[in-house]
């Protein structure tokens, strides 16, 4: 990315972060060009202005979030503290280092008791990422038995006890994912309570020719107000929280020489399977869906999958097509965000295609342009097992 002002940089760096989680994850992100804003120094100088009497306002607003005292409070203050602009910060998000987000995230973790699924499931990412003294074991635990049929919180406990070197615990969380009944994340429930406390924040009044440019650069197809902003900064923050830990997953599920046995295959694809159901964030059925084509045991369940997979592919590469046009030719419904909290990335992805007047289905015959999607999809992929 190009060197700007703090402010150019933010809305940059912010309008990127708006492209789907999983299309930043295995796209990466991409440059974002010169904007109104950054184009113009009026502009610039009116958005600086504009963003630091916002932030300051957030700021003020998170002190009080934070002294009511709750553990939901605290860790909603802790994770969204502090509200930087400049690169560094931003390019650093996932490093909650400052003093006092790390003094109310422990103290979130030491008020919960357990009664607060979503603040156990928090804390099991922010206080790794803010140093705060945690029991992870424990946070785990507690989430486990409040949802003890998700594979999820047990893959992250598989992972967990793999880090701490406790083969025969791994083994047990693994066999035990393999059984689970969903996947379920709670990363847009993390999203909905972040929002709620941005939009809750006084903002200063937006000049409505600074949110005019404002709404151009970020592809809103409208002015911009500053509970888009907010929902920019959120967005922001998910990405940076919403990648599952796939990789042991992968390593777990990959033969080494030939083919996975019978039964490692077997758990491997229930777990797939149970990822692939998952519409919270796009990555985790793009990753799964592949390998229920490669894994189906006979024809018919090969066609279904591939069908699947084909579906799925067009909602995300019709997605991102989206995202790559001129800011001035995109437009966002207005409860974009709202619907990905509430249904997910899928549904406000279908959403956003419907919006801009384009199939939410594939036309006959359709395949994708992502080259190992396409081979699954190709007529010879149905020899493949």
């Amino acid at each position: 990315m190009r060197k700007a002002g703090k402010m150019g940089v933010w809305l940059a760096v912010m309008a990127t972060m708006w492209v789907s989680s999983s299309a930043m994850a295995q796209e990466g992100p991409r440059p974002v060009p010169p904007g109104r804003i950054e184009s113009d120094p009026r502009l610039a100088r009116a958005a600086e202005a504009w963003h630091r009497a916002w932030r300051a306002n957030v700021e003020d607003h998170l002190r009080a979030v934070a002294a009511r005292g709750t553990p939901r409070d605290l860790l909603a203050a802790g994770w969204l503290w502090p509200m930087e602009t400049d690169e560094a910060t931003l390019a650093a998000r996932g490093s909650l280092s400052r003093p006092r987000a790390r003094a109310w995230i422990q103290a979130a973790y030491d008020g919960a008791r357990g009664d607060d699924p979503l603040v156990d499931w928090v804390l099991l990412d922010a206080c790794a990422t803010s140093g705060a003294a945690c029991d992870r074991q424990r946070l785990l635990e507690r989430v486990i038995a409040g949802d003890p049929g998700n594979a999820e919180t047990l893959l992250l406990a598989y992972q967990n006890a793999v880090e701490r070197k406790d083969a025969a615990a791994a083994e047990a969380y693994w066999q035990s994912a393999g059984r689970a009944s969903h996947y379920r994340s709670r990363i847009n429930e993390v999203g909905a309570l972040m929002a709620s406390v941005l939009h809750a924040s006084p903002s200063p009044e937006l000049d409505p020719k600074l949110a005019a440019a404002m709404g151009e650069d970020l592809g809103l197809g409208r002015s911009a107000t500053s509970k888009d902003l907010g929902d920019v900064v959120v967005m922001a923050l998910n990405v940076a929280i919403a990648l599952p830990a796939l990789q042991p997953l992968q390593q777990r599920c990959t033969a080494r020489v030939g083919q996975l046995p019978a039964e490692a295959r077997r758990v491997c694809k229930q777990i797939y399977g149970l990822l692939a159901a998952d519409g919270s964030t796009l990555i985790v059925p793009s990753f799964a869906l592949p390998r229920l084509v490669e894994w189906a045991d006979g024809e018919d369940e090969r066609a279904a999958a591939r069908e699947r997979l084909r579906r799925f592919t067009w909602i995300y590469e019709a997605g991102l097509r989206q995202y790559l046009l001129p800011a001035n030719a995109r437009r966002l419904p207005v409860d974009h965000m709202e619907r990905m909290f509430r249904d997910g990335e899928l549904a406000a992805m279908r959403q956003q295609l419907a919006f801009a007047g384009v199939a939410v289905e594939p036309p006959a015959g359709w395949l994708p342009d992502n080259p190992e999607w396409r081979a699954l999809l190709a007529a010879n992929a149905s020899a493949m097992h």
